[in-house]
């Protein structure tokens, strides 16, 4: 009797621990979305941000907020249910689906890609490459948007049709050596979804991720055909200040098992609640997917997802960008909160969204401390001049990294908003943080062009074509100049 009572005090210890705990967040949720709520209403007002928001504890939505235009041309305003392109967080999708197969014994992590397709064109792939390196972007295989890029990609709609853009590229590395991002991998899985499961990709994951997920709303139409309610991409035009180019022709025609499927902030919530309260996977096979293995640009990647540990919490999920692209789904496990971003305009107000979030929900991490001192650096080069600038740089704490992407983001703002000689500050930040790196003299050198400093700008395109002598619009933009 005396085991049996304190066994009991012990559970309801436990258990008055885990409410306190509860209670604890539950008291911080009206300040996270009040502080949260007025930074998306900043962004909104001063910074063009558009897309939709979603923040939910235990599964229950706390912040729902839609922001800017599903459609810019015409002032359509984007909806809490307005459908966004996902990009690679269509990558989640196609690892549930694989697992599923895993755990019903239809395929194995560490077969190679012949066992399923045995007559795949590629013997290298075919023979060496397995589906967990192919998951974990280890397999050697590389990206195929530069062949796409050439090709009429209104063409491309089964995964077949893409065969040919990949099929015969060789190896980057032996399979399991290194990591590289590969988008071709995924293509790789959803063939051999279609070969396992006996039907087209697009159905299998329909029929057993969206449907007992009741992800209504979540498909892969067709751009060319009449969709309602999506969100169309937009990005500022740097060559032309103050006017937005649509993103139209820069992506696929139709969603890929590499990403670009649609879906809403809601439909992202209920993937998140069945994902995690195994209505999609049994829990061995969570464990495996969203465990991360190899270091990656934030936390590690595992298989199809991404993970990270900051300051003692534990966040999975998977991001996706592209040309008016940047989206991302968060789920913080220890503290069941699940946070959904969709964007359909420039990177810069994901990127602030997000490190804001974190920042609210788990506390300063070493990526938010260099996108904060990053920004400052901007700041400075802005307000000041480059002196200031500098010293702040060569001042700088130890530990923090450069976001070179974020400097390049606000130097294409600057130019869109005619604020050139701003412009020319702050793209001089990357040639202090960067110097080794081609790409920083050509954004200094568009700048200083903008700006009206031809001499500076063909000394930038020169130094820039030093080192990237194949790039056929910076040696006209040179030409150019050379005969004024």
């Amino acid at each position: 009797m005396m085991t049996t009572k304190i066994n009991f005090i012990a559970v309801m210890l436990a258990l008055a621990g885990v409410m306190l705990s509860f209670n604890g967040q539950a008291q911080k949720h009206p300040g996270i979305i009040r502080q949260t709520t007025a930074h998306l209403d900043s962004l909104a007002k001063n910074d063009h941000f558009s897309g939709v928001v979603l923040m939910a504890s235990h599964g229950r939505t706390l912040l729902e907020k839609a922001y800017g235009f599903a459609n810019l041309a015409d002032r359509l305003p984007n909806k809490p249910d307005t459908r966004f392109n996902l990009a690679s967080m269509g990558k989640m999708l196609t690892a549930v689906a694989i697992m599923q197969l895993v755990e019903a014994h239809k395929v194995s992590l560490d077969e190679t890609v012949g066992k399923y397709l045995p007559d795949f064109p590629n013997r290298a792939i075919k023979d060496s490459v397995t589906i967990r390196q192919l998951l974990t972007h280890t397999s050697g295989m590389g990206n195929f948007w530069e062949a796409l890029d050439k090709a009429a990609f209104q063409h491309y709609r089964t995964l077949k049709d893409y065969l040919p853009l990949f099929a015969a590229s060789p190896l980057r590395f032996k399979p399991g050596k290194s990591f590289l991002y590969s988008n071709d991998g995924y293509m790789v899985l959803g063939l051999v979804i279609e070969a396992v499961a006996g039907t087209d990709y697009f159905d299998y994951v329909t029929a057993n991720v969206f449907r007992p997920a009741g992800m209504s709303a979540t498909g892969f139409p067709a751009l060319d055909e009449v969709n309602p309610n999506m969100a169309a991409g937009f990005t500022r035009s740097t060559e032309q200040p103050g006017k937005w180019l649509n993103n139209n022709y820069t992506g696929v025609i139709k969603g890929l098992p590499a990403g670009g499927c649609y879906s809403t902030a809601g439909d992202l919530l209920r993937f998140a609640g069945a994902l995690t309260r195994g209505k999609l996977l049994g829990a061995a096979g969570l464990h495996e997917m969203t465990t991360g293995k190899f270091n990656y640009e934030r936390g590690k990647y595992g298989l199809g997802f991404v993970e990270e540990q900051v300051n003692g919490h534990r966040i999975i999920g998977h991001s996706g960008g592209n040309t008016g692209i940047a989206d991302e789904l968060m789920i913080v496990t220890d503290l069941d909160y699940t946070v959904v971003i969709l964007t359909n305009g420039d990177v810069d107000n994901y990127w602030g969204v997000d490190a804001f979030i974190r920042k609210q929900l788990v506390g300063a991490t070493p990526q938010t401390r260099n996108y904060d001192f990053t920004q400052r650096l901007i700041s400075a080069a802005i307000s000041k001049d480059n002196t200031a600038a500098a010293a702040l740089f060569h001042n700088k704490p130890a530990d923090i990294v450069i976001r070179a992407g974020v400097i390049e983001q606000a130097g294409n703002k600057l130019l869109w908003e005619r604020k050139a000689a701003a412009a020319v500050r702050v793209c001089r930040l990357n040639v202090l943080a960067y110097p080794e790196e081609s790409y920083v003299y050509l954004n200094l050198a568009e700048a200083c062009r903008q700006a009206g400093d031809r001499t500076e700008a063909i000394a930038n395109y020169k130094k820039y074509l030093e080192k990237e002598p194949d790039d056929k619009d910076a040696a006209l933009h040179l030409q150019q100049l050379l005969k004024l």
